[in-house]
């Protein structure tokens, strides 16, 4: 008994002499949290558009504009920065190269730039899964459409044209451009026809007449639902069960071709990220991560996402983004990078 008094009394008395350390240890943790709560105060934070104005991605960024802000401790201003280009891939090299790791310039480069640098496109100079996955408003459907009056009313139809339908395009490596490709390998009677630098433009060449049709997500065109209510356009395919009898894409591209078609519909996963460049420190990515999931789940955003004719997805978090990149990358063979280089036009 005496000798168990003896140990109590030594821990106690260790004890009080660790306690300044404990207490210094409390204070630092508490400052360092003070610190970081309010290291967005009385700044800007910026965030950069892949794509012209006028467009789903450039839309939806100022919608983030309007509203992230709220949610981030110290309410910083926000602005945003077009810097458009080769379907996102500029505003993606320049995030990884020319941005100081900070938490203070984020990026939506758009929804397709990260496969660039999964397959090593030249001139890309970034890897993917090396970025702050900060959040994605969620994923939503493609379509294929076409000019109602081509005459075509269905998928089958469109498989029995005599020539080939030209589709409106962004950039070679876009899914604009990709999907209809692919669809022309396996013998579906389409061209992409490129150049047009944004959706909004390729939704002014379909609605002229200038193009047949357009592959295109369901949110940007959204922005344009009078080609749809005025049956300008009519859908063929999708690449989710959004509309009952309508074929899904995945079910007509053959097994040979299914790991090009992920590369190429990567969106489908992703949706329309919102990235910090490689390095920021873990406490501001946790931060804006909270931030972009309270702000996805606010009823003022929701409503001025439907006000701007912008379909909200199911939100996935930065840490789910991060995962699926690394799975991507992780399953995307020579074979199949092989293949999509080739699909865009490259070696």
């Amino acid at each position: 008994m005496a000798a168990n008094a003896v140990v109590t009394a030594r821990m106690l008395f260790n004890l009080k002499r660790l306690e300044p350390f404990f207490v210094a240890l409390v204070l630092m943790g508490g400052a360092a949290s003070a610190q970081t709560e309010n290291f967005y105060k009385g700044k800007t934070l910026t965030i950069i558009s892949g794509f012209a104005a006028g467009g789903g991605v450039d839309t939806a960024a100022r919608v983030i504009q309007r509203h992230l802000w709220r949610f981030i401790p110290g309410s910083p201003d926000i602005i945003v920065q077009s810097i458009e280009g080769a379907g996102g891939v500029i505003a993606a090299n320049f995030l990884d190269k020319r941005v100081p790791p900070d938490g203070l310039t984020l990026g939506m480069p758009g929804r397709s730039w990260y496969v660039e640098g999964i397959v090593k496109t030249p001139g890309v100079n970034f890897d993917p899964t090396r970025f702050a996955f900060i959040g994605s408003s969620g994923v939503v459907a493609s379509f294929l459409f076409v000019r109602a009056d081509t005459g075509i009313k269905n998928f089958d139809d469109l498989r029995k044209s005599p020539k080939p339908i030209p589709l409106a395009a962004i950039t070679a490596g876009t899914p604009t451009a990709m999907v209809p490709r692919l669809l022309a390998q396996i013998g579906v009677p389409v061209e992409a026809v490129l150049g047009y630098g944004s959706t909004a433009r390729t939704l002014v060449a379909v609605e002229s007449g200038e193009a047949a049709g357009l592959f295109i997500t369901e949110d940007s065109i959204a922005r344009r639902p009078d080609l749809i209510k005025n049956r300008v356009i009519i859908p063929l395919l999708q690449t989710r069960p959004v509309q009952p009898d309508l074929p899904l894409l995945r079910d007509i591209v053959p097994p040979s071709r299914q790991g090009l078609l992920e590369l190429a519909l990567a969106l489908d996963t992703f949706g329309l990220m919102l990235v910090g460049p490689p390095g920021v420190p873990a406490d501001r990515v946790a931060i804006l991560r909270k931030a972009f999931s309270e702000m996805c789940a606010d009823r003022e955003y929701l409503g001025d996402m439907a006000r701007v004719d912008l379909i909200a997805g199911e939100p996935l978090s930065g840490e789910v983004l991060e995962a699926e990149m690394h799975a991507l990358a992780a399953k995307a063979t020579p074979e199949t990078i092989a293949q999509y280089r080739e699909l865009g036009g490259r070696k």
